[in-house]
């Protein structure tokens, strides 16, 4: 994400400030409904309906602007397959950390995260990166993208239907029955997303200069300089998010016993 997905091409030109403020805008969506997650989940402040819309489409929302733009990212990069791989690291550290993490908050594994949104950033780079290794006319890689794109997405929802006997499949959006998790996008539909913002990424290639040159605003400063972090915020903002609403709920009880 922020520190590995770069919106500085390899001849050095400057940066596409715009890549870095959408990405700073999911991770203020990502923040909130994580925020909305935990109120419900975790310390049960409030039965607040995050799973359902409207409040639903603020994490699908980050979750596909961080998609989106990751493809477009994926234009300006040397090796998408090293970046994919330090992604996907970090979303096996987030396997981790919830399947020990749940299991003491909870009393239970069951929710926790097998194949998140960094496991999915981590796939599509390199599967995108070995792409690029093997397709190198231009033109070429422009029609395969705007075909796997929406090809992705009729893939993703034919999947949806399918129910397979073994976890293995998760990977590709076939899930076994009664299957549940947090953070879940699986390969099909989601790869359309991220292909689309790669084929676009090559429109913003070509404009590079003038987007760069663009004025920025003080919004826009503050959400540029939130997405060039934006690998480190999102594995530090949840525990943030913990601590602080641990402290509230300590705070409060203490105030009702004086």
């Amino acid at each position: 994400m922020g520190d590995v997905i770069k919106s500085d091409d390899a001849a050095g030109s400057g940066r596409v400030w715009q890549i870095d403020a959408l990405r700073g805008v999911a991770m203020v969506l990502m923040t909130v409904f994580h925020a909305l997650v935990d109120i419900r989940d975790f310390f049960a402040f409030a039965d607040v309906r995050y799973y359902e819309p409207p409040l639903v489409f603020i994490g699908r929302s980050s979750a596909i602007l961080f998609m989106f733009v990751s493809g477009i990212s994926c234009r300006f990069s040397k090796n998408n397959v090293r970046r994919g791989a330090k992604v996907l690291l970090c979303g096996m550290a987030v396997t981790a950390a919830t399947y020990f993490g749940f299991a003491l908050f909870f009393g239970s594994s069951e929710l926790y995260i097998r194949f998140g949104i960094l496991h999915f950033l981590g796939s599509a780079m390199i599967i995108t990166g070995l792409f690029d290794s093997l397709v190198k006319n231009e033109k070429t890689r422009q029609i395969a993208m705007w075909i796997a794109s929406p090809a992705s997405l009729i893939a993703g929802r034919a999947f949806s239907q399918l129910r397979a006997g073994t976890p293995l499949l998760l990977i590709f959006g076939i899930a076994p029955a009664g299957f549940v998790s947090y953070d879940y996008y699986p390969i099909f539909p989601w790869i359309g997303i991220f292909f689309a913002g790669y084929a676009i990424g090559r429109i913003v290639v070509n404009n590079r200069q003038r987007l760069a040159a663009m004025k920025k605003s003080g919004a826009a400063s503050a959400f540029c300089s939130l997405g060039r972090i934006s690998l480190v915020y999102y594995l530090l903002h949840q525990p943030a998010l913990i601590a602080v609403f641990f402290a509230f709920d300590f705070l409060f009880r203490v105030a009702l016993n004086l």
